[in-house]
């Protein structure tokens, strides 16, 4: 195992509650969006709940894809058994993402802009993450990933939350479209 893969599954107690994987994660996507400040926002970031799981899990990405380039045929059960797990356990991190949204504010990595009490834009204080942190091998993986969901979803950064969840999830038969709003 590479030094680097080590120090990563270190860091993955319970990856959907460690908040270092959680924290990576969004700067990683932050970053691969061009959410950086001084030019743009992350237009609610409750979506980073969603997106990290397609950044971290590669068979979410392969399911998605699937679905596109079969024109959005149905699901067979396993696909859409992921799909779901994915959309659960989404909804479940969301309190701890907002938490550690807040948290990454105060540590200045990250800046807020609030639009409305629940509903926040963030961009990456990219100068203030360790440069090396967004070339090195450690999250490639992510990296790849984040790069293959852009292609499969584009203008991620600018979708409202239910057209992201739609691409993602509600056109896919996966949830009703009526439980995030």
């Amino acid at each position: 195992m590479s030094k680097d893969l080590g120090v990563k599954k270190r860091m993955m107690f319970i990856m959907g509650e460690d908040y270092n994987f959680l924290a990576y994660n969004i700067f990683i996507i932050l970053n691969g969006l061009g959410c950086i400040s001084g030019r743009s926002f992350l237009k609610d970031h409750r979506k980073l709940s969603f997106l990290i799981d397609f950044v971290s899990d590669s068979k979410l990405l392969d399911v998605l894809e699937k679905q596109i380039r079969n024109y959005n045929a149905s699901l067979n059960e396993y696909d859409k058994d992921v799909l779901n797990q994915s959309f659960t356990n989404s909804v479940l991190r969301m309190k701890t993402i907002n938490q550690l949204i807040y948290t990454l504010n105060n540590e200045e990595l990250i800046q807020v802009e609030e639009k409305k009490l629940e509903v926040l834009n963030v961009t990456l204080v990219k100068q203030a993450v360790d440069s090396g942190f967004f070339r090195g091998g450690t999250f490639k993986i992510e990296r790849d990933n984040l790069k293959r969901l852009k292609s499969l979803v584009p203008r991620i950064s600018i979708l409202d939350i239910s057209n992201l969840l739609s691409q993602l999830y509600y056109k896919h038969g996966v949830i009703d479209e009526q439980i995030i709003n």
